[in-house]
């Protein structure tokens, strides 16, 4: 660790004296011998679990509302009733679907799937 004092010292031997900047070059990024055959298959990702959200709607609503909620209170949420639902992945938007009953739970029949985009949410490219 560099102590006070050196730093001075260091500081007294610049004063008076012009920096040299010098431009920096490096030489072209390119993928290493073999980079092609480390393309995994698709059969290593089978067993990868992932989170579906399926989204039914939105509202906004005040504290004082929410705390007035009880059992048996319904929440009017943005999209009429038939209307298709969004389907997340890892909360990524994946697909839109309709909500169906099968026996006595809900389920999603897939209707369209998106586009996969070129970038990530955050502006990354994929």
């Amino acid at each position: 660790m560099i102590t006070e004092d050196e730093i001075k010292d260091m500081i007294k031997r610049m004063e008076g004296r012009q920096p040299t900047v010098k431009k920096v070059s490096f030489p072209p990024l390119t993928a290493p011998a073999g980079a092609d055959r480390l393309k995994i298959p698709l059969d290593y990702l089978t067993d990868v679990t992932v989170t579906i959200t399926v989204e039914l709607g939105n509202t906004t609503m005040k504290v004082r509302d929410i705390l007035r909620l009880s059992e048996g209170s319904v929440v009017e949420l943005d999209r009429p009733a038939g209307d298709t639902v969004e389907v997340l992945i890892n909360d990524q938007p994946f697909a839109r679907g309709e909500v169906v009953v099968l026996g006595g739970n809900f389920g999603v029949r897939i209707e369209s799937i998106h586009e996969i985009r070129k970038t990530r949410p955050g502006g990354e490219k994929q």
